[in-house]
């Protein structure tokens, strides 16, 4: 038995620890009520350190420990309480995905976050609203889709908006998000990515004023803060954001928006928790008690699933916002190119005639390419040695602007030397990444304005604004780039996207590589021509019979997402089963094996199908040798059970451990 009147706090720390700790409240404490202590700051020691937590409970013994053993918090800590929603939901999120209410508590508020505060905030000056504009005007096909909106949300379910590309999906979520502000309820507008949301913050700010706020991964610690603190101290608002913007404490949600559900960035892979923000949302909202508006051109197999089981309502926005005819496709079969002698470098000529006519007009132009750098790898052109990552053992990419090789799974860089270290021949850079393209397009035609956006330009937040800025006045020509062209940006002079080396879309060994790659070829589509004028879509390819490509030519998305759905269900696959990926890394090979056979014994006895041990085309990252364990699991009622006893399993084969265990626990691996 504790002291008389001696209070306990169980505390939540930034850490992987399998439970919370208990610590006596003392002295800090001494003045508070049992009811104002939940949700506190405190900072409490474990071992030779101290941490930041949050109070998740009050008892009044120690559960399972001696009271002289248990140790008092060292402080309170001026920061706003955590609501009793929010750490519901770090645990449910905790629960779902396989990972410690720590973890998650440790993606809500940052290390950094956290030690600003023993510093004290700058006095914010008095906010007034700035002038806003008034909503913009539905169409009759807009209309009618936010009125279906408000009936699933009047039946209690989630919307799910599919809106061909163009149709003015924007407009209807300011029309939702302005009528729940003005009810005096918060909204959160997710995006994938932050140049999206960038260039939506400028079109809502013109709507809400200083009722927007802005939140994603890179920003400041000071700008984070500011913004939890102004959060906390007035509002409604409307807050743009990543997929972080999930952990925000809001004080009123009324109404989550997940703009382009289906796309692959809302994943989180590392660290814990490996969340989807889709499906995160929709956690939040069961908590906060709020609405839910999904919306996409290409719906993710997920929410389509949701729709037939009669979870989501689906609404169809099938009109452009703009009148005007969808893009055209063009087919180049690059094998009936090189046969003709009909290329410069990496273009056809016909693409390069359609991108100089489209240029003479007036318009602009994208080019996609799905790999970075100057050269996918590069290679000695007299003994065939090609530079691989020391740590990694997969192939170094070779970029130009910095004469530098590097490894984009590990972040390796070394200076290029053209000396091959084996023979003393010569190395050239092989294949073509967007930095090559933007070089072949600019030695062209050097009165072209080109320029790059890709994950090197993305590293420089000012450098990335500027591009997309330029881009979008007008002062560039052509916008070579990766995947984050095809996101959700409106440009109005776009008149031409064209993909390049379209094969390596289809060379993925992933059961999505198809319908991620017509999602990806639909969204690019359409941006181009979304005015008045008709827009151009060129691929190139080996492939030009490529199932996917059939299926944009002939329009037949919907139908094939049928098609895919019925062959998932009979095959076993998501979303018809859940799956588990379980990695297992180590730089000592003895190690690896013994975690790899008892994680196959664990497996065994639970009861669960599995795949495994493989071994991954990168089976080396950083140094450690790694395999894989692929589960199926059953949407049963036996589900939650199942992943509970995993999770349970492991932690407990890693603390028997006498070195420390590398296993990661991904759920929903997509």
């Amino acid at each position: 038995m504790g002291k008389k009147g001696t209070r306990y706090v169980d505390v939540i720390l930034p850490l992987k620890l399998r439970q919370e700790l208990t610590y006596e409240a003392g002295e800090p404490l001494e003045s508070e009520s049992n009811e104002s202590l939940a949700g506190r700051w405190v900072e409490v020691p474990l071992g030779r350190h101290s941490y930041k937590g949050i109070i998740s409970g009050i008892r009044d013994i120690p559960s399972g420990l001696k009271p002289d053993r248990v140790r008092p918090i060292t402080r309170t800590v001026p920061l706003p309480s955590v609501s009793q929603d929010d750490i519901a939901f770090w645990r449910s999120v905790a629960g779902y995905y396989l990972c410690s209410v720590g973890e998650v508590f440790k993606a809500a508020y940052s290390s950094a976050l956290v030690k600003l505060a023993d510093v004290k905030s700058r006095p914010r000056k008095e906010s007034h609203p700035a002038k806003t504009e008034p909503l913009p005007e539905l169409s009759p096909a807009q209309s009618k889709a936010l009125s279906e909106i408000d009936a699933a949300f009047a039946a209690g379910r989630p919307a799910l908006l599919c809106g061909v590309t163009g149709s003015g999906k924007t407009e209807i979520y300011l029309h939702e998000a302005s009528r729940m502000v003005e009810s005096g309820r918060s909204v959160l507008y997710l995006v994938p990515e932050i140049a999206i949301s960038r260039q939506l913050q400028q079109r809502i700010e013109a709507v809400f004023g200083d009722r927007l706020l802005v939140f994603h991964s890179r920003q400041t610690a000071p700008q984070k803060k500011a913004l939890i603190e102004q959060m906390s101290s007035g509002g409604p608002y409307l807050v743009l954001g990543t997929r972080s913007a999930l952990f925000l404490p809001f004080r009123k949600l009324g109404l989550i928006i997940v703009d382009e559900e289906h796309d692959a960035s809302y994943k989180q892979e590392d660290p814990a928790p490996r969340y989807h923000a889709r499906d995160a949302a929709l956690l939040l909202a069961a908590f906060r008690r709020c609405k839910v508006l999904l919306g996409s051109a290409t719906p993710s197999y997920e929410s389509l699933y949701n729709v037939a089981a009669g979870k989501f309502k689906r609404v169809d926005l099938l009109e452009k916002y703009h009148e005007g005819p969808e893009p055209s496709v063009t087919v180049i079969d690059m094998r009936e190119v090189r046969r003709l002698h009909d290329a410069t470098g990496s273009f056809s000529r016909k693409l390069l005639r359609t991108v100089r006519e489209t240029i003479d007009d007036g318009g602009q132009v994208m080019i996609f390419r799905s790999r970075r750098a100057y050269a996918p790898f590069v290679q000695c052109n007299e003994c065939g040695y090609v530079p691989k990552c020391p740590s990694c053992q997969v192939s170094l990419s070779y970029h130009k602007y910095n004469n530098s090789l590097q490894c984009h799974l590990c972040g390796t860089r070394i200076p290029f030397a053209e000396d091959c270290p084996e023979c003393h021949g010569k190395i050239i850079p092989l294949g073509s990444g967007t930095e090559k393209l933007e070089e072949e397009l600019k030695a062209y035609c050097p009165d072209w304005r080109v320029e790059r956006f890709d994950a090197d330009i993305a590293e420089s937040p000012v450098r990335e604004k500027e591009v997309l800025g330029r881009f979008a006045s007008g002062q560039t020509d052509i916008l070579v780039g990766t995947q984050m062209l095809t996101k959700g940006f409106d440009f109005e002079r776009l008149r031409l996207v064209a993909v390049v080396q379209a094969d390596s879309l289809f060379a993925v060994q992933d059961f999505r590589a198809d319908e991620r790659a017509l999602q990806l070829l639909t969204q690019f589509r359409g941006r181009a021509g979304r005015r008045d004028h008709p827009g151009q879509m060129y691929i190139q390819t080996n492939q030009p019979d490529h199932p996917v490509i059939r299926w944009l030519l002939a329009g037949e998305g919907q139908i094939r997402q049928a098609e895919d759905l019925e062959e998932r269900r009979r095959y076993g696959f998501p979303p018809f089963v859940r799956m588990i990926l379980i990695t297992v890394r180590d730089s000592g090979e003895g190690r690896l094996w013994r975690m790899c056979n008892d994680i196959t014994g664990l497996l065994g006895r639970i009861g669960v199908s599995f795949n495994g041990p493989l071994q991954p085309m990168a089976d080396r990252i950083d140094g450690k040798m790694i395999r894989q364990f692929w589960l199926k699991l059953p949407r049963t009622g036996k589900l939650a059970a199942a992943k509970a006893a995993i999770k349970e399993g492991i932690d407990t084969l890693a603390e028997s451990y006498p070195f420390k265990a590398d296993i990661i626990i991904d759920v929903d691996p997509y």
